[in-house]
C-alpha cells in the first residue's frame, strides 16, 4: 500500500518509528509534517530519509496568501489555521493515490475532515488523549472548551476509523459518543532508541543503576524507592500518591517517593511541582518526597531499574510508557484502573484502588512480597513480542485497505 502519514513535528514523536516500521513492511510511506528546517510556510521542502518521503512546511511561518485570515481568526482558531489547512490540502491532492491516510491527533483530524468534504480519500485518526471528551472525568485543572469538545466529536464522526492507543482510550471514546465498531485498539510500540544494551544483563544493570541513582540523590542504601515517571500534570494523580505516603511510612519508614518529570504550569494551580510540594508539606512528608526533575531519555531506564516499585496512580492515563519501561528493566508497577499500558505489562503490573488507604496497603504488600522473577521475565518477553514496532505497524487498518467504491 501507499500510506500517507500526517503528524506534527514528527521528528520529536513516536510516529517516525511507526513510519519506518510501515516502510520496512513493504509499504511506501509519504509524510506531511512541520519543521523549522523547512524554508517556507507555503512551499513544501521535500526530504527523503531512510526511504521515507517528507513534505515539510516551516513550523512557525505563515503562508503569505493566508496571512490575513490567520491573523483575524487567531483568537478562535490559533495562529495559523489557514496556513495548515492549505498545506495539508495540497499534500492530500499531491498524494491522492494513497490507499490510506493516517492522521495523528484530533486537531489535525479537523483539517483532514474539512478537506474530506471536498476530496475523496480514506483516512483514520489516531487518538492518544481524553482531552475535551464529554465524559465524567474529574481532576483539578482539567481543560474544558465547548468548541474543542465539538471539534473532537466531529472528527470522530468524520474519520472512517479511529485508532485508540489502549483499551482505556477506546472505552472513553465510546463513552464520549464514538461508535464502538469504528474503534481499533492499536497500542504504542516500545521505543527501540531506549533499548539499552545493558538491559540484556538485568541483574548487573539493576545493581549498577541503583548505586548510581542512590549516589546521585544521596539516598541511604536501605531506602525503599518508589518512583513515578511522567509529566507533572494533574491527570497523573501524583497528589494521590503523596496522600498515601504517610500510611506507607507508618509501617515502613525507609520508603521514599521520587517524582521524575519536568514541571508544568496548570491554569488553575500554577506550578504543578509547587502544588505537589504543598500537598507533601500538608501531609508532613516533605523530607520523604524527592523531585528529580526531567530525566533524560536514556536515563529513564536507570531510574526505573533503581526503584523497588514504579507507581502510576493516574486519574486517567491513555497509555503511560513508564509502565512499559519499568517492566523491561524488571521493576513491578502499581497502577490505577485507567492506565492504558497495564495489560501489556502484566504480570509485572497490577491495578489497584488508588485512594490513600488501599494504595498504601498495595505498596506495602508489594514491598514485602516482591514479584517472582518468572513473572518479570514473562512481562518483558510479552512487551518485546507484542509491542514490537513492526507488529504494531501492521495493526488498525481493518477493511480500510479495500479500494474506494466508484
Amino acid at each position: 500500500m501507499k500510506i500517507g502519514l500526517i503528524a506534527t513535528s514528527i521528528w520529536n514523536t513516536i510516529h517516525l518509528d511507526q513510519a519506518k516500521a510501515l516502510q520496512q513492511l513493504g509499504h511506501r510511506v509519504v509524510i506531511y509534517t512541520e519543521d523549522n528546517r523547512a524554508s517556507s510556510g507555503m512551499r513544501f521542502t521535500r526530504l527523503e530519509e531512510d526511504g521515507l518521503e517528507f513534505y515539510v512546511i516551516h513550523g512557525f511561518r505563515r503562508n503569505p496568501w493566508t496571512w490575513l485570515p490567520d491573523r483575524l481568526l487567531k483568537p478562535l482558531l490559533g495562529r495559523r489555521f489557514f496556513t495548515t489547512l492549505v498545506a495539508i490540502w495540497r499534500f492530500v491532492r499531491l498524494q491522492r493515490d494513497c490507499d490510506i491516510f493516517i492522521v495523528e491527533g484530533d486537531w489535525l483530524g479537523f483539517f483532514v475532515g474539512i478537506i474530506g468534504k471536498f476530496e475523496r480519500f480514506r483516512w483514520v485518526v489516531g487518538i492518544h488523549d481524553t482531552d475535551y471528551l464529554d465524559v465524567p472525568i474529574e481532576f483539578v485543572g482539567r481543560p474544558e472548551s465547548r468548541w474543542k469538545t465539538w471539534v473532537k466529536r466531529w472528527v470522530l464522526e468524520q474519520a472512517e476509523r479511529v485508532r485508540a492507543n489502549s483499551f482505556v482510550t477506546r472505552d472513553f471514546l465510546v463513552a464520549g459518543g464514538c461508535p464502538a465498531q469504528k474503534v481499533d485498539v492499536v497500542p504504542l510500540h516500545y521505543l527501540p532508541k531506549r533499548m539499552l544494551p545493558q538491559c540484556d544483563d538485568l541483574a548487573t544493570f539493576r545493581s549498577e543503576a541503583r548505586q548510581e541513582v542512590f549516589a546521585r540523590h544521596q539516598l541511604p542504601p536501605d531506602t525503599l524507592l518508589l518512583v513515578t515517571m511522567c509529566r507533572l500534570v494533574p491527570v497523573k494523580g501524583l497528589d494521590r500518591l503523596i496522600r498515601a505516603l504517610p500510611k506507607v511510612l507508618a509501617a515502613e519508614p525507609r520508603a521514599r517517593v521520587m517524582i521524575c518529570g519536568g514541571d508544568r504550569k496548570v491554569a488553575t494551580l500554577g506550578s504543578m511541582r509547587d502544588y505537589l510540594a504543598k500537598v507533601a508539606a500538608e501531609c508532613g512528608v516533605t523530607a520523604q518526597v524527592i523531585f528529580a526533575g526531567e530525566v533524560e531519555l536514556l536515563e529513564v531506564k536507570r531510574y526505573l531499574a533503581a526503584a523497588n516499585l514504579h507507581l502510576a496512580p493516574s486519574v486517567v492515563d491513555t497509555f503511560n510508557y513508564g509502565v512499559i519501561e519499568a517492566a523491561l528493566v524488571g521493576t513491578f508497577s502499581i497502577t490505577s484502573s485507567t492506565v492504558g499500558a497495564t495489560p501489556w505489562a502484566a504480570p509485572a503490573a497490577e491495578v489497584v484502588d488508588c485512594a490513600a488507604e488501599p494504595l498504601a496497603a498495595s505498596i506495602l504488600a508489594r514491598l514485602h512480597a516482591p514479584p517472582a522473577a518468572a513473572d518479570l521475565t514473562i512481562a518483558r518477553q510479552r512487551i518485546l513480542t507484542e509491542l514490537a514496532p513492526k507488529v504494531i505497524a501492521a495493526q488498525g487498518f481493518g477493511t480500510i485497505a479495500t479500494p474506494l467504491s466508484p
